[in-house]
């Protein structure tokens, strides 16, 4: 389509009253892409401290995370000696410190006779002991009824009482054997 007429009525000094509105919006324009680069560049900029901020924080948490397996093990090692440290003094609590005791009798047993051996030994916390000799010699044994029957020996017990007497027979391979079990209270140790 062809313009057939022209319109001679617009004024030139409204088109130019339009451009400085134009001027006005360029410039604005101008001014907000500038505010906005800058806005983009200030975001980039506190987006990169964040992801370097990040990265440092999780390499961080790697180090702490095998210092932790590390402790880890130690803590497994301090409870297993916390553990062992509790039973020793459960232990303590209940124990009869029966090796003066045994050493005593141990070392009477081997004074009175040298076919004497201390068989078994039992003792509670109380001092009730329990305790089985084993001779192999008949006269050795009748030497060591005078021995427990002297002063010496009954010294170191409240009471003491022979509780059986066994006598086992000869094989092949070993003599004849005689078994005395005694049971009774030490007294305390000075």
């Amino acid at each position: 389509m062809k313009k057939l007429n022209i319109n001679l009525i617009i004024n030139r000094e409204d088109y130019q009253k339009y451009q400085i509105y134009f001027e006005y919006l360029k410039i604005s324009l101008i001014v907000l892409v500038f505010v906005f680069f800058s806005l983009f560049f200030i975001l980039f900029l506190i987006l990169k401290n964040k992801t370097d901020l990040e990265k440092k924080l999780n390499l961080q948490k790697g180090t702490l995370l095998e210092i932790l397996k590390d402790k880890k093990v130690d803590e497994v090692k301090i409870s297993y000696i916390g553990k062992k440290y509790q039973d020793l003094s459960s232990y303590l609590k209940d124990d009869a410190f029966s090796s003066p005791y045994y050493a005593f009798l141990n070392s009477a047993i081997q004074e009175s006779s040298e076919s004497a051996q201390l068989e078994t030994f039992l003792i509670t916390k109380s001092r009730d002991v329990d305790f089985t000799i084993a001779f192999t010699d008949f006269p050795q044994l009748m030497s060591f009824f005078k021995f427990i029957e002297s002063e010496t020996f009954l010294k170191n017990f409240e009471t003491i009482s022979l509780k059986s007497f066994s006598v086992i027979g000869a094989t092949e391979n070993q003599k004849e054997n005689y078994e005395l079990s005694f049971a009774g209270k030490f007294k305390p140790l000075k």
